[in-house]
This record gives structure tokens, sequence and C-alpha cells, in this order.
């Protein structure tokens, strides 16, 4: 009678167990597995972050277009062309030596066409220019006058000036590299929060898919407990603990069911994809046998890191600073010149015949005589400006590679941490097994049951940390080099495509 009632549960074991593998047959079939990589893709294509990332590059592209085109010829036109007045006016009358208002009424029309070049080397700027003027006074008598310059060519050059577009040449083209870069920088950080938010998701799932099988586990063994309480083989607390660990694991698993929840929410909202409850993460393999040198990293991080790129700017304007404030504080001096024609007349047709010769030349010196020091003052300021962006300077590329120094040894370290951590949760898995068949014969108790269960959640768990570590290193030390060290190749990018929209 006794084996007929084992041979009975054991039986009903069986069928559990086979509905179980059922079920997670079902639900395998109907979620669609993502990869990391797609979901990386996802989050360069669709996030917000990728969208600011490419309008952030389209600021600096435009800003450099603009300050190229203060180097090319620039053509402008000025019009006035309707002024009318009509007040009253101070004026002097030397008859009787007194100054009287008197009403004036005049409509004045003034147009200049201009064409100007900058000349970068020098600092010197050359125009040509055309200006006409009417001005017509009414009053007891209408006048009529027009005055005209044809052309005029000119130049303005500063002398021993600070060339503030000299010094912006220089920096330009390294501000438009550093876009650019920054640009695949924060691809790289797009990455990186992509891949935080991949592996809580598969953290989450895991929970959720060891919750269900601990439910279904509890339940199971609860109803086999109370037949083996109806015949006496096991002890009343033992029944009320698996009774307790029934209800525990309906309410761990719908806890489990809100995390996964929440944990799916936040990722639609990075990746801007609706449908992700389709979908189950598809955890990653490593990348074989890969160990990053550290020298190639640095070689790396040296042509590509934008924060090293941004030191040599720095160290470029603090320079500029420099020379602006020596040469500013010292004298100012400059040459105005300029040849034309022109002529006035009260008709349009005469206005524009037998033209005289405008010529203009004016020099301009100033220098402080007394100042108190404030020059002297100006120039050790900042020449210790000069001095603490220089150590500034330096700290930021030390950090840098301390930084890539810290995690590229995580990396080469942390293979061997996920394969380790793999083979505990293999054994986990299997000794929870052999567990739950020794409980289920009587040879250990419910406490050596819940332990198994307890090591082999961690274990699983510790598996999915230790591997997004793993995945979370690599791409930051693609964030600080730029570079694809598992394909081995600079990390680029198509920019001209991100002008289109």
């Amino acid at each position: 009678m006794l084996l007929n009632k084992i041979t009975n549960q054991v039986k009903f074991i069986l069928k559990i167990c086979c509905c179980l593998i059922c079920i997670n047959s079902i639900q395998g079939q109907q979620l669609k597995k993502i990869s990391l990589e797609e979901t990386l893709q996802l989050a360069n294509e669709n996030s917000l972050d990728a969208f600011k990332a490419k309008r952030q590059y389209a600021i600096n592209y435009w800003k450099y277009k603009s300050f190229k085109a203060k180097f090319l010829p620039r053509l402008d036109l000025n019009l006035q062309p309707f002024n009318y007045n009509r007040s009253l006016v101070k004026r002097y009358n030397p008859t009787n030596n007194i100054d009287e208002y008197r009403q004036e009424q005049s409509l004045n029309l003034f147009s200049e066409l201009s064409l100007s070049q900058n000349i970068m080397a020098t600092g010197t700027k050359v125009f040509i220019n055309s200006t006409f003027n009417r001005l017509v006074n009414y009053g007891s008598n209408t006048i009529e006058n027009y005055s005209t310059t044809p052309i005029r060519v000119g130049l303005i050059q500063p002398l021993m000036a600070f060339n503030e577009l000299k010094w912006a040449n220089k920096t330009a083209l390294l501000e438009y590299e550093k876009a650019k870069k920054e640009y695949i920088f924060n691809q790289q950080k797009i990455n990186i929060q992509a891949i935080s938010l991949f592996f809580n998701w598969a953290l989450k799932n895991a929970k959720v898919t060891i919750a269900k099988e601990t439910k279904i586990n509890a339940e199971k063994l609860f109803k086999i407990a109370k037949k083996r309480y109806s015949i006496g083989a096991i002890e009343k607390d033992d029944l009320l603990n698996l009774e307790l660990e029934s209800f525990t694991s309906k309410t761990n698993l719908s806890k489990a069911v809100q995390e996964l929840e929440i944990t799916i929410s936040d990722l639609k909202l990075f990746l801007n994809k609706e449908d992700l409850d389709e979908f189950e993460p598809d955890l990653p393999i490593l990348i074989s046998k890969l160990k990053i040198n550290l020298q190639e990293a640095e070689s790396y991080m040296n042509q590509n890191n934008p924060d090293l790129l941004s030191t040599i700017i720095e160290k470029v304007n603090a320079e500029r600073d420099l020379d602006k404030v020596i040469k500013e504080n010292r004298f100012k001096l400059s040459i105005n010149a300029s040849y034309g024609l022109n002529q006035q007349s009260n008709t349009f047709s005469d206005a524009y015949r037998n033209f005289l010769d405008q010529q203009i030349v004016g020099v301009s010196f100033s220098m402080p005589i007394l100042d108190w020091g404030e020059r002297k003052g100006n120039i050790k300021t900042a020449k210790m400006t000069k001095e603490l962006s220089d150590i500034k300077i330096q700290q930021t590329i030390n950090d840098v590679k301390r930084q890539l120094n810290l995690k590229v040894k995580n990396f080469n370290l942390q293979e061997e941490q996920v394969t380790v951590s793999l083979r505990a949760k293999e054994i986990s898995g299997d000794s929870y097994k052999i567990t739950e068949k020794r409980f289920l014969s009587g040879k250990v108790d419910l406490l050596r049951l819940l332990t198994s269960r307890k090591a082999w959640q961690t274990a699983t768990e510790q598996y999915i940390e230790n591997l997004q570590l793993y995945w979370t290193y690599y791409y930051e030390v693609q964030q600080l080099t730029l570079y694809n060290f598992s394909i081995k190749k600079t990390l680029k990018a198509s920019f001209e495509s991100l002008l289109e929209n």
C-alpha cells in the first residue's frame, strides 16, 4: 500500500515536471530574443541621447563653417531708402551773433555696396565700396543735392596688435575635430547606458524565471508534504515551513514581476521602442581570448580621446589670452588708408561726371602714460592664469591615463571572473536539482534544500553581474580610446548623414 502511494507521488511529480517543460517551451516560442548588439544599435539610432549627440555635432559643424566663411570675401548692401526729417534745429545767426531755432525739412536717401576681405596672416581688412547719397532740403527754395563715390579702395591695418583671427584659426580645426570625436565618444556613452539597462533587464528577467520555478516547486512540495504528513512521514514543523515557503514564493514572484516591468519601462523609454514586451534578453558571450595591451590602448587614447584634444585647445587658448593681455596693455597703433573717386552735384547725371580724387590716410596711436601698475598687474595675472591652466591640463591628462589604466586592467581580469561565475552557476544549478530529488526521497531536510536554492539564485545573479562588468569595462576602454579592439579598427561615423535631417 505504501509502495503504491510513493509510486503515485513520483508519477505526479513527473507530470508536473513535464508540464513545466511544456510551459517553458511555449514561452520560448512566444518571446523573441534580442541581443546586446541589437540593443546597442537601437540605442544609437532611436534614443533621445543619440538625437542630442547628432544635433550637438551639427551645431559644431555649422559653427566651424561660419568661422571658415570669415576668410572669404563678404558682400554687403546697406540701404536707407527713405529718411524724412521735419524739425526745429538750433542754428547760429552771424548777422545778429545769436543762436536761434529754425525749422528744417529734408528727405535723405543713402545706399552703399561694399566688398571686404579679411587677411588672417596680418590681421588686415581690405575693402572696396561704392556709395550714393541724395539729399533734398525743403524751404522757400527746394534744393536737391547728389553725392557719389563710385569706387573706393581701402584697408585697415593694426600694427603690432593682437591678431584675434589668427589665434582663432589655430583652434578652429581642432575644435571641429574635437566635435567629431565627441560625437563618437557620446555614442560609447550611450552604449554604456544601454549595457546597464540591458543587463538589468536580464537580471530581473532571470529573477522572475527563478521566482516562477520556485513558486511551482514550493506549491508542488507543499502538496507532497501534506500527503506525507497524513501518513506520518514528516513532522508538523516541516509541513508548516513548506506552507510558509509556498506563500513566500508567491510574494517574491509578484515583487520580481513588478521590478521587471519597471526595468522594461525604463528600457522602452531609453530606446524609444514600445514593443519590448515581445522580447527577452539574449545574454552575449565573451570576446574570445581578447586581452588589451595597455601601451597600445594609451597610443590610441593619445590619438583619439576628445578630452586630451581639449587640453591642446586649452593650451593654445591660454597662450592666446596671454598674448592678448601683453599687446593690449602696451600701445595701440593702426593705419587706415583709402583711395577713391567722388563727386557731388545738384543733378543726378552731373554727380557721375568729372570725378575728383578722394584720398584718406590716417594713423592712430595710443599708449597709457600713467596707470599706477594696472598694465603690470594685468600681465602678471595673465601669466599666472596660464601657469594655472598648464597645471589643470596636466591633471586632466593624468586623470584620463589613470582611468584607462584601471579600465584595461579590470577588463583583462574580468574574463576569469565571468568564467568562474558561469561554472559556479552551472554547478549550483545541478546541485539544486540533486538536492531537490534527495529532499523528495527524504534524505535531506528542508533547510538544506532552501540553502541550495539560494546558492543557485545567487550564482545566477552573480554570473549576470560579472558579464555586465565585462562588457561595461570593454566599452569604457573603447570610449577612452575610440578604438574597437575586437576587430582592430578605429571607430568611425558617417558625419555627412548626420546633417541630412
